[in-house]
């Protein structure tokens, strides 16, 4: 009985394998797939690729600076009486600012005046004096010791002219101090104290700047600095008015950033009716021109796009292949494709 059931089992265990190595495809002869290249219909229209000569151009970011501005300062310490502008006024070169309080410099001067009064009327009385025994000693009606003590009177007369003289001067000076007047015609930007306040030495007072003096000013790479001079024409672009301008490189700083490893570039840019309107700290565009190199570009119906990735249909020995390209947004070609080689147009429909 159990010899019975061994051979059932080995002959279902046979059977098993037998159509395991069936389904293998064990028993059926192997048949090589033939490969049916792609054929390229002869009414394609293609384009061969060739490289043009163009500038290389680098933009670099930057911002504008007046290149004329000023903190003004007090010199004395003193209460500010008077704040005669305020921020976003224009001042002519000249005008006074702010007045501090100057009653004690006023008296100042109109004491050394007097003095400068007396001195100059000394003067006068002995300088009279001295031409009188002059003509006296001519004639020898005057012995000579009256006419040196006349000479000595006229002397010491003018030594105290010339020290009230300067005594006024003084005064005026430390007077003049008292009102803070404009450097330069311009705008005030800042007006950092007000009347009440006490204004000491050093202490910042107003800010203004120049608006016909704005530039731009720009960190150019490296890279880039043999494409720059002084005196060069850039193209300064102003995202904020969606205006560009042309300016000239008034410096170049030759010193390079130690982190960044760039340059310093001044463009001084024109005066314009916007000049006005433009205002430090405004953000600005230099474009930097390069030498030509070739480039190759790609019409918009030379290739097609799988999501983000940019493909064309390149011929090769008769036969279309498909290649991943990369673009810039103008069409240029990055990488992929090298001149001579014929890519198909409208390689979608044709696909």
């Amino acid at each position: 009985m159990k010899a019975k059931k061994g051979v059932l089992a080995l002959v279902l265990g046979t059977g098993l394998l037998i159509l395991f190595l069936v389904m293998a495809g064990v028993f059926t002869a192997n048949v090589a797939p033939v490969s049916t290249p792609t054929e390229t219909p002869n009414d394609v229209e293609t384009l061969t690729l060739k490289a043009v000569e163009q500038p290389q151009t680098r933009i670099f970011s930057g911002q504008l600076e007046a290149r004329q501005m000023a903190t003004l300062a007090a010199r004395m310490t003193a209460t500010v009486a008077e704040v005669l502008v305020d921020v976003g006024d224009r001042v002519e070169q000249g005008d006074v600012l702010l007045r501090l309080d100057n009653a004690d410099l006023s008296a100042k001067v109109r004491q050394v005046q007097q003095a400068l009064a007396s001195a100059q009327s000394q003067l006068n009385t002995a300088r009279s004096d001295y031409r009188r025994m002059e003509t006296l000693l001519a004639k020898k009606l005057v012995p000579q010791s009256q006419f040196d003590e006349a000479e000595n009177r006229l002397k010491t007369a003018q030594s105290e002219y010339r020290r009230a003289l300067a005594a006024v001067d003084e005064a005026e000076t430390q007077f003049g101090f008292s009102l803070v007047r404009a450097p330069f015609s311009g705008l005030v930007t800042d007006k950092i104290i007000n009347q009440g306040d006490t204004a000491t030495p050093g202490a910042a007072l107003l800010s203004l700047y120049n608006p016909e003096s704005i530039e731009a000013t720009v960190n150019v790479a490296e890279s880039a600095l043999p494409f720059v001079d002084i005196g060069q024409s850039l193209t300064v672009t102003l995202p904020t008015y969606e205006k560009t301008l042309t300016g000239v490189v008034r410096t170049v700083t030759p010193a390079a950033d130690a982190t960044s490893r760039s340059y310093r570039v001044v463009v001084t840019l024109p005066n314009t009716e916007m000049s006005d309107t433009l205002l430090p700290g405004m953000f600005a565009k230099v474009t930097v021109s390069q030498k030509a190199e070739p480039v190759l570009y790609l019409p918009s119906n030379a290739y097609y796009q799988i999501g983000q990735l940019n493909y064309v249909k390149v011929l090769d020995a008769g036969e279309a292949k498909t290649r991943l390209v990369s673009l810039t947004q103008q069409g240029r070609v990055r990488k992929g494709l090298k001149p001579g080689e014929v890519v198909i147009i409208n390689p979608k429909k044709n696909k």
